[in-house]
């Protein structure tokens, strides 16, 4: 899935242009935005993509190209575990 358009990024609503693959969502955005969201490596983030249900993420990569920033995100997948 790929495409641009509103993200939800941690309840702030910026527009992003986003791919898929394989558990690895790749979102560009404004360097201005990537600041006012404080993009760091290792951050958690929960994000919703357009057409799709929220989900946890965790920033794997930054990259820097001005004006945009690319942040690469693995997918939290929430496990359960038996105890007994």
């Amino acid at each position: 899935m790929r495409g641009t358009g509103p993200v939800t990024w941690g309840g702030e609503v910026v527009y992003a242009y986003f791919t898929t693959s394989t558990g690895v969502t790749r979102v560009r955005v404004s360097a201005d935005e990537a600041d006012r969201l404080d993009v760091v490596e290792g951050l958690r983030v929960r994000i919703a993509l357009p057409g799709a249900e929220p989900t946890d993420g965790l920033i794997v990569r930054v990259r820097r190209e001005p004006p945009f920033v690319w942040v690469e995100l693995t997918s939290l997948t929430r496990t359960a575990t038996l105890a007994g």
